[in-house]
């Protein structure tokens, strides 16, 4: 039977008779088979999350915002492990984004936005999405590279041509002098070093929480207990193991900057002929809509992503399908298979042709195709179970 909404959020604080959770400050304990990785997505995010504020930390003691590329280059060539430092803390912000990727992916296509609170806890996801994307977005603007000035140009771009740039200028421009200052070198990164570290992680900090205290509150999506199944404390064996998978997760990433550490562009202001501004992998779909005819940022590609996210925002109270299953809800489904599809090729035209504009024609045959094939795939695979069942 399907969990219903409760919208009444005065009764966030009280009891919950099937689980006790962290608002009697006693933490859930869980079963034996929740014991598979694919549950512990959340619980990687908090490592990576506790991991880049302690590493952002030692690496806010020795960045200057009055010179960021030398200060930059000073931590890893003065700063003891300070290439390391730097490095992990920019793997680290990777990995957060790869995990935040299949943590909601799998939270979407299991349906797990459906229930009680789990319909706020999906909001509140979605909105730790979209700050995660933004922190480590304003972090790379913070070397001073000649990359790391031109995606500080686009975000201008961005601004002055979305809705707000688009039906208040004025606004807009208010905007971007809060954000980026008077356009000098020491107060532009000065007010993105606080954003970065002052606004936007202590929002990721916070909405993390009261996300997590969500989890603790509902439980997780789709696990049955059976009648008198022994339960595992959460103290000390889910706290162990907590830390176990985290020291896993953060060693694997320390061993992956030692290997492969980080290259740092040239600074803005050097010669660099014939190198196009290309931005780190986890930005380039969006770098391509800026080509894209017809769609891109340059024309509707901002309203575009915007709609993108309210889609996410909005879908625990338009999905009215009954079933849990993700082929009982054919086109949620058919859109997260468009997700999975058309991120990486996007991401990968992008790559391949950055900074060529591409025709109307081009574009709209890549929608639709993407369309198509995502359909496709969901009623592909109704008929391959339904012709399975009467078998």
């Amino acid at each position: 039977m399907t969990e219903k909404n409760e919208y009444d959020l005065t009764k966030l604080t009280k009891p919950d008779e099937e689980f006790e959770g962290s608002y009697k400050i006693v933490l859930r304990p869980i079963s034996k088979k929740e014991f598979r990785l694919d549950y512990w997505t959340g619980s990687f995010l908090m490592a990576a999350v506790a991991y880049l504020a302690v590493s952002g930390m030692l690496l806010f003691y020795y960045y200057q915002s009055g010179h960021p590329f030398s200060s930059t280059i000073s931590i890893i060539s003065s700063v003891p492990f300070g290439y390391a430092l730097l490095t992990s803390h920019l793997y680290m912000a990777y990995a957060m984004i790869v995990l935040v990727y299949a943590h909601m992916l799998r939270n979407y296509f299991v349906g797990a936005y459906k229930g009680k609170w789990r319909w706020l806890q999906w909001i509140l996801g979605v909105i730790l999405f979209i700050l995660v994307y933004t922190t480590a977005i304003v972090g790379y603007m913070l070397t001073y590279t000649y990359i790391s000035v031109a995606a500080t140009h686009v975000g201008e771009l961005l601004i002055e041509r979305s809705i707000i740039g688009r039906l208040l200028p004025g606004l807009a421009n208010w905007l971007v002098s809060i954000l980026i200052g008077d356009g000098t070198t020491s107060q532009t990164f000065s007010h993105i070093l606080g954003l970065h570290v002052m606004i936007l992680s202590t929002l990721i900090i916070v909405i993390a929480f009261v996300h997590f205290f969500l989890f603790e509150k509902s439980g997780p999506y789709g696990v049955k207990y059976d009648k008198n199944e022994k339960m595992v404390p959460w103290f000390p064996v889910n706290l162990l193991y907590t830390i176990f998978l985290s020291l896993m997760f953060i060693g694997v990433i320390l061993i992956f900057s030692a290997a492969f550490p980080q290259v740092i562009p040239a600074a803005y202001g050097l010669p660099v002929y014939g190198t196009l501004p290309f931005p780190d992998w986890y930005i380039l779909p969006v770098y391509k809509l800026m080509d894209t005819a017809g769609y891109g940022l340059t024309t509707g590609g901002v309203p575009l992503v915007i709609v993108f996210f309210l889609f996410l925002l909005i879908l625990p109270f338009i999905d009215r399908y009954s079933g849990s299953h993700p082929l009982d809800r054919p086109m949620i489904t058919a859109f997260g298979i468009f997700i999975i599809i058309g991120i990486p090729v996007i991401a990968l035209w992008g790559a391949s042709q950055p900074g060529l504009t591409q025709t109307r024609l081009l574009t709209m045959f890549m929608w639709w195709g993407l369309t198509f094939v995502s359909i496709a795939t969901v009623y592909a695979m109704r008929f391959a179970r339904k012709d399975g069942e009467e078998r």
